[in-house]
């Protein structure tokens, strides 16, 4: 009986942590990529391949994200971008050295993912005058000053991310775009937070899910016009409601995941 039991429960729990994983892809209308497009696939080699053959046909790879033994990538036409690279290390201190060195060759990075042991950053030629920097947190309180600190000085929020123990900011200088913090620890919590920043005039321009909460930037930003998003446990079914979205005029503008 017993033995039954630990099969039941090994069964189990496989689904029950499907079903509480969460893809979010969040949209806007009035931004300018055109011809959009995205891989999803269980390997980063292959998203890494994919990404040399998207560059070949005119495309950029405008977002990232790794979650439940999944990779995303999202390609657009018409960013605006000079010039891309991506960069892997498995470990944070290789993956950040290489990250300076990427900098200083001119060049800012706009997403920043972790899978399949590797750390996996998207850069693009920064524009002439553009100022940025990062810094780390072992906590989100410490984010959070961290994070006013910077706005004090006229950054803003580019994106947050949360790895092996580790919050990491990437900020850049701008202080005409007013922004707000919030975190949540579930989504149904979060989605009113959103819903209230939506009304205020925010547009929510980065997501994330670390240490057991959602963490989301809210900025007053000119790009977006409106902005939607659909969320589904398996990404199988996000791909009808990705289409509808397109046809509806929106540009998938970044991908999270979560619980």
């Amino acid at each position: 009986m017993k033995l039954r039991l630990l099969l039941v429960w090994a069964l189990l729990v496989p689904m029950l942590a499907q079903a509480a994983h969460k893809w979010v892809v969040l949209y806007a209308d009035g931004v300018s990529y055109t011809n959009e497009a995205y891989i999803v696939t269980d390997s980063w080699s292959v998203l890494a391949d994919e990404i040399e053959r998207r560059w070949e046909k005119g495309y950029d790879i405008i977002d990232i994200e790794q979650g439940y033994t999944r990779w995303v990538g999202v390609f657009a036409k018409n960013t605006g971008f000079k010039s891309q690279a991506y960069v892997s290390r498995r470990v944070w201190a290789d993956f950040r050295d290489a990250m300076k060195k990427k900098f200083a060759q001119g060049y800012k990075i706009i997403d920043l993912a972790h899978g399949d042991i590797n750390y996996v950053g998207i850069f693009v030629k920064r524009k002439k005058g553009e100022k940025f920097s990062y810094f780390t947190a072992d906590y989100y309180d410490e984010l959070r000053t961290k994070v006013k600190k910077a706005w004090r000085k006229g950054y803003k929020i580019n994106m947050i991310r949360y790895y092996e123990g580790r919050w990491i900011a990437f900020v850049q200088k701008d202080a005409k775009t007013p922004q707000t913090l919030d975190s949540a620890r579930s989504w149904k919590t979060f989605q009113r937070i959103l819903r209230a920043r939506w009304k205020e005039g925010y547009f929510l321009t980065d997501l994330h899910f670390g240490f057991d909460q959602w963490v989301g930037t809210f900025s007053k930003t000119k790009a977006y016009k409106n902005q939607a998003y659909d969320l589904a446990n398996k990404w199988k079914y996000l791909h009808s409601l990705i289409n509808k979205r397109w046809k509806e005029g929106y540009q998938i503008v970044h991908v999270s995941e979560g619980w």
